[in-house]
């Protein structure tokens, strides 16, 4: 049945939802909480067509068939000392026979569940019979039924955009300085066209001075594997300059993405040795924060606007000492020369649906939300990945732009790129499989230089019309040749690393561009960074119609159908027990909120593990944010729950008792809600999560009280599963704030009767008795008494302890 409901909806929250209440439903009305006979004709026929009832009828007659229960203790009514004829006493419990000092199970099931044995075969085929009709609809399902993204993406605009600035001749002249200052300082050298930069020597020493240097020597790292440690990079050096762009190629396996992770500090297991220095210093605290990486995922928040998550990204990692407006403007500068003017007000989407911009968009958002944040260096790990070919030109041709134009250190890592990106690009780092690099340096008009090396290193001659980086990674890949030797011995990696100390060098002359604010790992303090956390969340579970939608259902409908099954409950004995799974069927639906919840905090996760690798805010800003944000929304659930259930159940009316049920409920849903984090927090996945969900559930919906008395209850589990039980006090406050002064009176049939002896009244033979015993006799004047077993609501909650 849930494989079907996986089937059928289109997302893992409406699934949730959905499962949730096929759930409820089949739990309320397999015939336990509620006998047939006391249920209402209008939700009667769902004990009929869900399969878990039919297994637990099965399930009972198979326990209860041969079974003689005892009528002892407190079930002996009258009992105890001078009460020992059985033809004047009554067995409470369903299924009595007169004169019987034992029940049958068989009658048991009969009199008080409306089971009977001989429909035990009845039971049994009808679950067989459910399985084959819920294995074709599966079928019938996955044949005609298919969710995902069909190929297109709709633009969702916002519906009121704010005002920004019109671009003119006059600002958009300005777009030269969106970057870091040394940047525009570097611009204002006067830079050379983009047709003669680019595989021309290089920088001029002014440039460097003025940009940013990132230079790495023999760097190594080991990570431990089954058995020992793998040695992933082996003594690589080099090293990137302002205005220059250098590919990071290598065949896979080589080693192209653990090397841009272990230069931008992205490495967070294993063993990294060597020595890198920005700008001639040693990196600082924040250099996560102040180097823009783009990762070849492109991880982004759908509910937020193009232009709302560049912001986010720039107010959180520009110092502090940076206007509002200045932070907008960079934004803005940033839309221009991306040109996302046209979707800046879209909602980013999901690119598994056919809602948000297309993925071409995406890949420019990815390097926007670090460009924002105005990089000294900019890592990018594959930008021109899942996008067509004239996407992919296009994007390098922004990355040319910004090396030349803007004075931007660009260290890229590219797969099997065409000749026209490959000749956008001034230098080259090849590595091959082992993390060993076989060349590092220009790469020259048309390749040349590239292709000089490796035809005078015996490498067979480049055909003119071949692409310069598909031959290089043939040459390497498909020859005999031992090429990282032939690096390790050549003169150009000497010439690497006398660049490397040279640059260095002249860096350390110049003025440390790092200050003591820029230097910190965070821009901003805690409070500022959950003010905007929270800002973002709520603005994103607003949008979420979907996720908080299905919240709400899931509470509506569970309040309609647990207030109609327990429609207008009395004062009776059977409704007493019925207001009692009426409030255990509320902290049920507490425990459904948990798989609600789960997804969300999962995809707010992957955020933050994207957003905090650039220390954009820390793990103790997101917890409070993720916890506050779903308090709101989750208080608005348990309200609808409350304003529905309540009233229609017919539950205590007293103000007092209304008040105290709404706050323990919100209270309730709260902490379902935090558990569901709690459990996702330390989960890999939602698969894993929603496996642990009944290791932590079951516990403490068995040691709340209402299903196994305390008495009952292992003395070694009784301090673990019920003291220590949250769902044990929230269901000990509700039932007590029900029942508790309650006067009970029975109905008719709920009535236990037995006889008095020949010649006495019914108070002469059990008055003494009831004085001390629950409950009351109606008809102490004559001999046919009629027991009931209480009189006040706190003698029935004293059986739960």
């Amino acid at each position: 049945m849930f494989r079907l409901i996986g089937n059928i909806s289109p997302n893992i929250d409406v699934a949730h939802t959905i499962s949730g209440i096929g759930l409820l439903v089949q739990i309320l009305y397999s015939g336990y909480l509620q006998p047939y006979s006391s249920m209402h004709p209008w939700f009667i026929w769902f004990s009929f067509i869900f399969p878990l009832p039919y297994a637990l009828r099965a399930l009972l007659i198979n326990e209860f068939n041969d079974l003689r229960i005892r009528c002892v203790g407190n079930n002996l009514i009258p009992g105890g000392p001078g009460f020992a004829d059985i033809s004047n006493q009554v067995c409470a419990l369903p299924g009595l026979r007169p004169g019987q000092l034992y029940v049958l199970g068989r009658d048991c099931l009969a009199d008080g569940y409306g089971i009977y044995v001989n429909s035990q075969w009845r039971y049994f085929l009808g679950l067989l019979g459910y399985l084959l009709v819920y294995t074709l609809l599966i079928a019938l399902v996955m044949e005609f039924i298919e969710f995902g993204n069909t190929g297109y993406t709709i633009n969702v605009y916002k519906r009121y955009p704010p005002h920004v600035p019109v671009a003119t001749e006059s600002n958009e002249s300005e777009s030269s300085s969106i970057l870091s200052e040394e940047g525009a300082a570097a611009a204002a050298e006067k830079s050379p066209p983009i047709s003669e930069l680019s595989g021309t020597g290089g920088p001029t020493d002014a440039q460097i001075a003025a940009g940013t240097t990132f230079t790495w020597h023999n760097v190594n790292y080991t990570v431990p594997v089954a058995g020992g440690r793998r040695q992933l990079l082996h003594d690589i050096s080099g090293y990137v300059k302002p205005h220059q762009m250098t590919a990071l190629m290598g065949s896979s396996g080589a080693g192209k993405t653990t090397l841009l992770d272990a230069l931008s500090q992205r490495k967070t297991i294993g063993k990294l040795e060597g020595e890198m220095l920005m700008n001639g210093a040693p990196q600082p605290a924040s250099f996560r924060r102040i180097t823009g990486y783009a990762e070849q995922q492109d991880v982004h928040a759908p509910l937020v606007t193009v232009r709302e998550l560049l912001r986010f990204s720039a107010r959180l990692r520009q110092p502090g000492s940076v206007s509002t407006a200045e932070t907008e403007k960079d934004v803005e500068r940033v839309i221009r020369l991306l040109e996302l003017t046209d979707i800046a007000d879209c909602l980013v989407g999901d690119p598994e649906s056919a809602d948000g911009i297309s993925l071409f968009a995406r890949k420019l958002l990815t390097i926007g939300s670090e460009l924002v944040a105005k990089p000294k260096v900019c890592f990018l790990d594959e930008p021109t990945s899942s996008v067509d070919s004239s996407s992919a030109v296009k994007i390098v041709q922004i990355l040319r732009r910004l090396a030349s134009v803007e004075g931007q250190t660009i260290l890229c890592t590219i797969h099997q790129p065409s000749s026209a990106i490959f000749n956008e690009f001034d230098r080259l780092l090849l590595l091959v499989r082992g993390g060993h690099v076989v060349y590092h340096g220009d790469i020259g008009d048309d390749a040349h230089t590239l292709i000089n090396y490796f035809e005078r290193n015996g490498a067979p001659k480049c055909p003119p019309t071949a692409n310069p980086a598909e031959y290089i990674l043939d040459v390497v890949g498909g020859t005999s040749i031992d090429w990282p030797q032939i690096w390790s011995e050549s003169k150009e990696r000497q010439d690497v690393i006398t660049e490397i100390d040279r640059v260095n060098t002249l860096k350390s002359e110049a003025e440390s561009d790092i200050t003591d604010v820029s230097s910190r790992e965070y821009a901003h303090d805690v409070p500022f960074q959950i003010q905007h956390l929270i800002s973002r969340m709520y603005l994103m579970q607003w949008r979420n119609l979907q996720y908080n939608g299905t919240r709400v259902a899931l509470q509506a409908f569970a309040a309609l159908l647990i207030s109609f099954t327990f429609y207008r409950v009395t004062n009776s004995v059977t409704d007493l027990q019925n207001q009692v799974f009426a409030v255990l069927q509320s902290l049920l639906v507490s425990i459904l909120v948990i798989n609600t919840t789960q997804p969300e905090y999962f995809r707010q996760r992957e955020l933050y593990a994207r957003e905090s690798s650039t220390n954009q805010y820390g793990w103790l800003s997101f917890g409070v944010s993720v916890v506050l944000v779903e308090w709101i929304f989750m208080a608005v659930a348990s309200t609808v729950y409350f304003a529905i259930f309540y009233w229609v159940a017919g539950l205590n009316a007293d103000g007092n008792r209304v008040g105290f049920f709404y706050i323990t409920y919100v209270m309730l849903g709260l902490f379902a809600m935090t558990l569901g984090q709690a459990i996702a927090a330390f989960s890999p996945n939602d698969l894993i999560a929603s496996m642990l969900n009944p290791v932590f559930v079951t516990p403490l919906a068995v040691g709340s009280g209402a299903f196994i008395p305390y008495s009952k209850i292992p003395l070694l589990l009784q301090k673990v599963i019920y003291n220590a039980n949250p769902l044990r006090y929230f269901m000990e406050a509700l039932v007590v704030n029900q029942l508790h002064d309650v006067q009970i009176r029975c109905r008719p049939k709920e009535f236990y009767q037995f006889t008095s002896p020949a010649g006495m009244s019914c108070g002469d033979y059990a008055g003494d008795w009831i004085q001390s015993a629950p409950g009351y006799i109606d008809g102490l004047d004559g001999s046919s008494c009629r027991y009931c077993p209480y009189s006040v609501g706190d003698q029935y909650t004293s059986t739960l302890n």
